[in-house]
């Protein structure tokens, strides 16, 4: 008999795209009857310190069961361990709750929150938005200290080698964008066979042209971003200058900025380009905001500057407005922004003439650039509109049920086994690394003699 619920794995923040995609999943699966728990663990509490986080999990090491988003969720407590191991954990908490269903869907930026699944034999779905060095590599680049000592550091392999067993455990892999898709194919080669695109779905009924809006949009002329200003991975800085650029040519277009509050560093960008009298920085829109909707279907074009992107919901939000983009090719616009069809790729993150030149391209045809308005619409509606995107959620979903009970008492030793190897691992490095501290602070006190 199969499950009347479907459980839905998950390690997220409170903002962002992973939450996005839980929620999307979720009215997904109820779209064909099916009821959802979902199993969250949250991955913002990496910011507490660590005797902050042993006294959480040691309170809650059960979990709670609450309504979070709307949805029935079970929160289980962050670990106290590095983020490396993280993805291990709640190893045995989550086994025996998820133990009554047949199979899960994992939703997730990268595939090791899927690991436990993995390693105790259990069938599942992945839908995954990113390879985990890509998005690692991309927060470096932006000047991450932290990614750059991961990278560098020994457990990196072991990340690699989580993440590729993950990606050959998983019964069906459903990559959020085509360039996932093929860095997934060039990490695990016989992966292709299970794997199928399946980028985040838009509400094509609402998310569509409006003529009137096009006809007295908010800002005039514009050029439109929406995301984390001050995040460095989304790169603002070379938009503004790309910005500055156009300006030029196009006095009376602005730049619309939709999203956090700018920082210091943005604001003074903004003064020391001179286009101050022509930023437009309009707050903080959420997907279902009526302004945000009327930002997408007035602008000339929408801007994605990126170093690094699993996909960009706002991207697809934007090509369904009927409004074409100009976005880096950082990841998830590959595939989806095609030049001269929906927009313009840029491949170069740091030089703001390219960026500038795409735009002006595009700005000199009206009659191209309205024909391709029409384009992104149609083009939308055939990729990425729901019935297309929970079809094939379902069909996924369905035949990994149908692989059979998981694994029996061998996989949980075997994942015990594992655990119990990656942490000694940490225990020993970490040990090397304090060792001077340790002798200093320990030791030299223990043996010293009293005069």
């Amino acid at each position: 008999m199969v499950d009347t619920r479907v459980p839905i794995v998950t390690i997220d923040a409170d903002t962002g795209g992973v939450p996005a995609l839980v929620d999307v999943a979720a009215r997904l699966v109820r779209g064909w009857g099916r009821s959802v728990v979902v199993y969250r663990t949250r991955s913002e509490a990496q910011a507490q310190s660590r005797p902050d986080r042993l006294r959480g999990w040691l309170r809650h090491w059960r979990g709670s069961r609450t309504i979070e988003r709307g949805l029935d969720a079970v929160h289980l407590p962050p670990p106290p361990f590095p983020l490396w191991l993280y993805f291990l954990v709640p190893q045995f908490l989550i086994g025996p709750m998820l133990g009554k269903h047949h199979a899960a869907l994992v939703v997730t930026g990268s595939a090791h929150t899927a690991l436990p699944l993995a390693l105790r034999g259990m069938p599942f779905t992945l839908w995954v938005a990113t390879i985990y060095e890509d998005e690692v590599r991309g927060k470096a680049e932006a000047g991450d200290e932290w990614a750059r000592r991961t990278l560098n550091s020994p457990a990196w392999r072991v990340l690699e080698a989580q993440e590729k067993f993950v990606l050959r455990r998983a019964h069906r892999i459903l990559a959020l964008s085509e360039y996932t898709a093929r860095r997934i194919r060039e990490r695990v080669p016989g992966a292709g066979e299970r794997m199928t695109v399946m980028p985040f779905p838009v509400d094509t009924s609402r998310f569509c042209p409006d003529p009137a809006v096009r006809a007295d949009p908010p800002h005039g002329r514009y050029l439109l971003f929406a995301g984390r200003i001050n995040d460095p991975r989304k790169n603002v800085g070379l938009l503004l200058r790309a910005y500055a650029q156009v300006r030029a040519q196009h006095p009376d277009l602005k730049l619309v900025l939709a999203g956090d509050t700018p920082g210091e560093p943005v604001r003074a960008l903004v003064e020391e380009l001179g286009i101050a009298d022509s930023v437009v920085f309009a707050g903080s829109l959420p997907g279902e905001s009526d302004d945000l909707l009327r930002l997408y279907q007035g602008a000339e074009l929408f801007v994605l500057p990126s170093m690094q992107e699993g996909l960009g919901i706002v991207v697809l939000e934007a090509l369904a407005c009927g409004t074409p983009v100009v976005a880096t090719a950082c990841g998830g616009p590959e595939g989806i922004v095609i030049d001269g069809v929906t927009g313009r790729l840029v491949h170069d993150f740091h030089d703001p003439g390219v960026m500038a030149t795409a735009i002006l391209d595009l700005l000199a045809d009206p009659a191209q650039l309205d024909a391709m308005r029409e384009g992104c619409a149609a083009f939308a509606a055939g990729r990425f509109a729901y019935p297309v995107v929970e079809a094939t959620l379902r069909e996924a979903h369905e035949a990994t049920e149908r692989a059979g009970p998981r694994a029996g008492r061998l996989h949980e030793w075997l994942a015990l086994a594992w655990v119990l190897l990656v942490l000694a691992g940490t225990l020993q490095h970490q040990f090397i690394i304090h060792w001077p501290s340790i002798q200093a602070r320990l030791i030299a006190p223990l043996l010293m003699t009293r005069p």
